[in-house]
C-alpha cells in the first residue's frame, strides 16, 4: 500500500500548499507577477450572491424540519414491515437506540459517571454537547430517545438555515438549495434523525463558519467552542477562521508596511476571539478529569475499547482498502466500500473545488478529512463525511457548471440513503 500512502500524501500536502498559497498572495504576497503563481493562484469562482430573507431563512427550516418528519413517518412503515410486528411506539423509538446511540443515551440519563464497563467509564470516548441538550429537552418530552430524535432533527434543520443564508454570500439561489439537498440526500445523512451527534456537529460547524464567512468573530468564537464540544472535529475550525482573518484583512500587506499598530488592533478586536474556540475541547477534558483524574483519559478508552490510535491518514486508507479487498462478510459493503467511496468523493470535490471555493471553506475540508482519516480503527468515516459541508458546496457548484448532472447525482444519493435507511432498521452494521 505505499503507492496509497503517497498518492493520499501528494494530494493532501499539495492541498495545503496550494491553500496557503492562495491565502498569502489574497493578503498581500507579491506573487502575482511570477507566471507559475498566476497559474497556479487564477480563481475560478463564479460568485453571484443573493439577499437571504428572513421569511426565505424560515421557509428553509421548517421545509428541513418537515424533511425529517417525513422520513420519521417513513421509518414507522420501514420498521413494521420487516419486522412483521404490530405497531408499537415503544419498538418504534427503540429501533433507533442502536450503536454509538447507547452511549449517548447514559451519558444524557447520568453523566459520564453513570456507565461502568469492567472499572472503565466508557461513554467518555463521546463529547458531551448533544447529550447535554438532549437532558434538557427531556425534561419536558419525557423520553430520552423522543428527545434524542427532537434535538437531532431541530440541529438539521438549524444547520440547513444557517447554509441558506451562508451561500447567499457567494453563490446563486438554486446552487444555495441544491447543496442543501445534496447534504439531505447524502447515504449516511440518515444519521441526522437518529439519536446521533451528527446534525449537532453539523449544525455548530455550520454556524461558525456562517459567522466567519460574515466576520462576526464574537459568534464565530462562541459557535466555534460549541463545535469543538461536540466533537473532535470542532476544533478543527479555528484553521478557516484564521484562513479567512488573515486573507480578509490582508496581515501580509500590513506586516510588509509595518503597519504593526494595526494588526495589533485587528488581533485583539478580531482574531482573539478565534482562541475561544478550543475552551469547548477543554470542557471535554475537564470532564474526563472530573469523572476518571485524568485530562486524556478518553484516548486510553479510545485505544483499549475501540481499537483506535491516530495514524497518517494514509495508514488509515490502506486499512480500509485492504478490507475493501479482502473482507467478504457483509461489512465490504455496508462499511469499507462506502467510507472508500466516501474519502473519494470528498478528495475529489477538493481538487476541483480549490481554485473555485473560497479559501475559508476548501480549508476547513481539507483538515476535516485528515482528522477524521487519522484513526487507526476507522469504522464510520462515511458517516462523518456528512459533515464535510463544503463538499457539498463544491458539489452543487459542479452541478451548477454541468445542469445535466443535477438529477443523476440527487436521483443515486437518495437510492444510496434509501438502501442504508433500510439497512439500519434492520440493525445492519452501517456506522
Amino acid at each position: 500500500m505505499i503507492s496509497v500512502n503517497i498518492i493520499s500524501g501528494i494530494i493532501i500536502i499539495g492541498a495545503i500548499l496550494v491553500i496557503a498559497l492562495r491565502v498569502l498572495a489574497r493578503s498581500g504576497l507579491p506573487v502575482k507577477d511570477n507566471k507559475f503563481f498566476s497559474t497556479l493562484l487564477r480563481d475560478h469562482s463564479r460568485h453571484s450572491g443573493f439577499v437571504a430573507t428572513p421569511k426565505e431563512t424560515s421557509a428553509v427550516f421548517g421545509i428541513s424540519f418537515l424533511f425529517r418528519i417525513l422520513v420519521f413517518i417513513i421509518s414507522i412503515f420501514a420498521i413494521f414491515i420487516m419486522n412483521n410486528e404490530p405497531f408499537s411506539f415503544d419498538k418504534l423509538i427503540n429501533t433507533y437506540m442502536q450503536w454509538d446511540a447507547n452511549n449517548y443515551f447514559r451519558i444524557a440519563t447520568g453523566g459520564y459517571s453513570y456507565h461502568v464497563e469492567n472499572g472503565a467509564y466508557t461513554t467518555l470516548a463521546f463529547f458531551p454537547l448533544y447529550p447535554w441538550i438532549v437532558r434538557v429537552f427531556n425534561l419536558f418530552i419525557r423520553n430520552m430517545t423522543a428527545s434524542g430524535l427532537v434535538v437531532s432533527s431541530l440541529a438539521y434543520s438549524g444547520a440547513c438555515a444557517y447554509m441558506y443564508n451562508m451561500m447567499s454570500s457567494d453563490y446563486n439561489k438554486q446552487t444555495t438549495i441544491r447543496a442543501i439537498v445534496f447534504m439531505s440526500v447524502f447515504p449516511h445523512s440518515l444519521f441526522f434523525g437518529t439519536m446521533m451527534n451528527e446534525s449537532m456537529l453539523l449544525f455548530t460547524a455550520m454556524a461558525t463558519l456562517y459567522y466567519i464567512r460574515r466576520h462576526s468573530w464574537a459568534k464565530a468564537g462562541i459557535f466555534g467552542a460549541l463545535a469543538s464540544l461536540s466533537r473532535l472535529a470542532g476544533i478543527m475550525l479555528v484553521i478557516p477562521a484564521a484562513v479567512e482573518w488573515i486573507e480578509h484583512y490582508r496581515i501580509i500587506k500590513l506586516l510588509r508596511k509595518k503597519s504593526f499598530k494595526k494588526i495589533w488592533q485587528l488581533f485583539y478586536k478580531k482574531a482573539l476571539w478565534i482562541f475561544v474556540m478550543p475552551l469547548g475541547t477543554f470542557i471535554y477534558l475537564a470532564c474526563n478529569y472530573h469523572t476518571t483524574g485524568e485530562w486524556f483519559k478518553f484516548l486510553e478508552y479510545q485505544e483499549t475499547i475501540w481499537n483506535n490510535t491516530t495514524v497518517y491518514w494514509g495508514k488509515c486508507l490502506s486499512v480500509i482498502l485492504d478490507r475493501v479487498a479482502h473482507d467478504t462478510s457483509f461489512t465490504r459493503y455496508a462499511l469499507w466500500l462506502p467510507e472508500f467511496i466516501a474519502i473519494l468523493f470528498a478528495a475529489i470535490l477538493l481538487i476541483y473545488g480549490i481554485r473555485r471555493t473560497r479559501n475559508l471553506y476548501t480549508s476547513f475540508l481539507v483538515v476535516y478529512m485528515i482528522i477524521n482519516m487519522s484513526m487507526g480503527w476507522p469504522l464510520s468515516i462515511a458517516r462523518y463525511m456528512t459533515c464535510a459541508i463544503p463538499a457539498f458546496m463544491i458539489l452543487s457548484d459542479f452541478s451548477e457548471r454541468h445542469k445535466w448532472t443535477e438529477q443523476l447525482i440527487t436521483a443515486t444519493m437518495a437510492i444510496a440513503f434509501g438502501v442504508f435507511f433500510t439497512a439500519y432498521f434492520m440493525s445492519r452494521q452501517v456506522l
